[in-house]
Order: C-alpha cells, then structure tokens, then sequence
C-alpha cells in the first residue's frame, strides 16, 4: 500500500505540473483574446432599460448621462425628487428616449420593492422582477 502512496504522490505531481504548464499558458491566452474582443465591441445599450439609484448626484448622477448618450431608457431613484427632475431634463437632452423619476429609499425594502414594480410596469419588461429584487435589496 505504501508503495502505491508513494507511486501516487511522485507521479499526480509530475502530471500536475506539466498540466499547468499547457494549460495555463492557453487558458490566459484565451481570456486575453476574449477581453480584446469585448473592449472592441461595446455593448449595444440603445433601447435597454437602466435603474440607476442614488441618480440625484455625484457618480449615479454621470452614469445616467453616459447611458443616456448610449441610448438607454432610464429609471432614476434617489431621495431627493427636485434634483432628480434636472437630471432627468439633462439625460432626455443627451438622448434618453425614456426617463422616469422614482422618489424612493433604498435602505427600506419596501421602497426597493415599489421603485422595481414601478420601473417594470412603466417600461413593461418583467422577465427577471424576483432576481432583481433578490439582488438589489
């Protein structure tokens, strides 16, 4: 048995190095190669819809700009309603085709419950409401 240890032990080493020694070079290769690709193609964003939180300023407030240069429909939430109103005006003026304002609280699940139901009877795209919810509250 210890003879079988020991056989085990020198020989699933060798096979393991040399398998990383084949393997490891191509599999970076490929993720190289895949990571070019993507950053050649951007992603297509026209006509899909974006929930932006915290879109009343500072980096929510950009996001929503640069998607809406891309196209994309918008639903902005944030607590502050006013400010939300000028981002909304800037967005549709970069080219958003869509922008609704959500009043809502992020930190409570019922509000996060309500800005999800609104965005998705708004824009009527419901496929994934659960995994949306699960994921964002």
């Amino acid at each position: 048995m210890d003879l079988i240890h020991n056989f085990l032990n020198i020989v699933s080493v060798i096979i393991s190095v040399i398998s990383f020694i084949f393997i490891l070079p191509i599999l970076s290769l490929f993720r190289v190669l895949r990571f070019c690709i993507r950053s050649v193609s951007p992603e297509k964003l026209a006509g899909k819809v974006v929930l932006i939180t915290g879109a009343s300023s500072g980096i929510g407030e950009h996001l929503a700009y640069e998607y809406a240069k891309h196209g994309s429909s918008l639903a902005l939430v944030a607590r502050r309603e006013d400010l939300l109103a000028a981002v909304a005006g800037k967005a549709k003026e970069l080219g958003a085709p869509e922008v609704i304002v959500i009043k809502a609280d992020v930190s409570k699940l019922q509000d996060c419950k309500r800005l999800v139901d609104e965005t998705i009877n708004h824009f009527r795209k419901c496929e994934f409401r659960d995994q949306i919810i699960n994921s964002f509250c």
